[in-house]
């Protein structure tokens, strides 16, 4: 019980699996992918997607990464969207942003999201 050894958990995205990351570095957590190849070694190589930690800094909030829900644009297509839900110090109300997992940033509110 005293372990800091973690499994990363991941889910498919197309052909990347996505995890989400808590730890001494990213105390409000990173969401960040890797391939197949690279989680399969035992030492992968993540990609960083979304700092909690960097968004809270940026926008002056106390944001807590509440999860994500992917858009569904049928069979045979990859989500390049998510929305991402956050809540304001880890109240019970979420604020939901559209991100955009291709350019790793949130969906400006002129361009829909």
């Amino acid at each position: 019980l005293t372990s800091k050894d973690k499994i990363p958990y991941v889910g498919k995205v197309g052909k990347l699996y996505y995890n989400f990351w808590k730890d001494a570095e990213n105390e409000r957590g990173v969401l960040r992918r890797t391939t197949l190849e690279s989680y399969e070694s035992g030492q992968p190589e993540w990609e960083e997607v979304l700092s909690v930690d960097a968004l809270c800094k940026a926008e002056g909030e106390s944001w807590v990464y509440k999860g994500n829900s992917l858009l569904d644009e049928g069979e045979g297509s990859t989500p390049t969207r998510t929305l991402v839900y956050l809540s304001r110090g880890g109240a019970d109300a979420t604020v939901v942003r559209e991100f955009d997992l291709e350019k790793k940033a949130f969906v400006p509110p002129e361009e829909g999201g």
